[in-house]
């Protein structure tokens, strides 16, 4: 089953939902087994896939890091970091 970098393979909606969540090992997983391909071959149809669809590309490369939790710990840093100045170096004002 030899694809064209020009068109887009034809996947089923399950192989398709792996890897609108990001879980390109389950879609190539599940691919090679509703196909009846080898790895390789699976692992290259998906590859194709997601190239020629722009929006499975960003997903990539998104760090998945919960920013929300990271700005309050930066926050909570930067005051622990002001108290401790002003415990340790305050008689030297």
């Amino acid at each position: 089953m030899s694809t064209q970098l020009s068109q887009r393979p034809e996947l089923s909606e399950s192989v398709i939902d792996a890897l609108l969540r990001g879980e390109r090992q389950e879609a190539i997983s599940l691919l090679q087994k509703e196909a009846n391909l080898p790895r390789e071959e699976a692992r290259e149809l998906i590859a194709t896939y997601i190239l020629l669809t722009p929006g499975l590309r960003m997903k990539d490369t998104q760090s998945h890091t919960p920013w929300g939790i990271m700005k309050w710990l930066i926050l909570l840093q930067a005051i622990v970091v002001a108290i401790g100045y002003f415990l340790f170096y305050r008689d030297q004002w």
